[in-house]
């Protein structure tokens, strides 16, 4: 009794699941299912197929793109370059060829001064006239032309210790006048017409006791 149980309560549950199965869809679900699916079916994506065309060169062959097929690259010409590597190249109209060391380029040591005089390179001759004056002598250059820069007599024949003025381009002694201060130094003194000369103090400056107040009337002080 005990062992058919389950059996009974596993069969009235495929019942019950089955009822449930047959039970039809909702309208409303079936045209909502509906207007989900494409009108039209989809198409199968086919594998992409590579074209035989595409790049059939090998890798370490170069390529180039004409007129969208690949292709070979290959040199134009057998005269592309064929010089060897170690030699110097030019280009002329388009071609490559050898460079060519002209006779004249530079056949002067590598140790001597050279210029280019109308694009020929030949050797810098020294003037003889360029500078002979030893180097401890000071030199100027007159007319394009260097010589010894001789001192003037004149330039200045005063002692370093004396003061000098120029006066017309002519270095001479500065003379101190007689008048220019004879007055001593612990006199003051003061300056009329550019003359010096001692600063007397007039009687009428301030007579007046220092307690008394003061005033000035037409630079004269008197008692306030």
């Amino acid at each position: 009794m005990f062992s058919s149980r389950p059996a009974i309560l596993a069969a009235l549950a495929l019942l019950f699941v089955g009822q449930t199965v047959a039970v039809p869809m909702p309208m409303s679900m079936r045209r909502a299912m509906q207007a989900r699916e494409p009108a039209v079916p989809f198409e199968v994506i086919p594998a992409y197929i590579k074209r035989a065309d595409i790049n059939t060169m090998a890798e370490e062959q170069a390529t180039k793109g004409l007129n969208g097929q690949i292709v070979a690259y290959r040199r134009a010409d057998a005269d592309v370059n064929t010089v060897p590597a170690e030699q110097a190249t030019k280009s002329t109209d388009g071609q490559i060829e050898a460079y060519a060391k002209r006779e004249d380029v530079n056949t002067v040591p590598a140790e001597q001064a050279t210029k280019s005089t109308d694009g020929t390179i030949e050797a810098y001759s020294k003037r003889a006239d360029v500078n002979t004056v030893p180097a401890e002598q000071a030199t100027k250059s007159t007319d394009g032309q260097i010589e010894a820069y001789a001192k003037r007599e004149d330039v200045n024949t005063v002692p370093a210790e004396q003061a000098t003025k120029s006066t017309d381009g002519q270095i001479e002694a500065y003379a101190k006048r007689a008048d220019v201060n004879t007055v001593p130094a612990e006199q003051a003194t003061k300056s009329t017409d550019g003359t010096i000369e001692a600063y007397s103090k007039r009687d009428d400056i301030n007579a007046v006791p220092a307690e008394v107040a003061t005033k000035s009337t037409d630079g004269q002080i008197v008692t306030y």
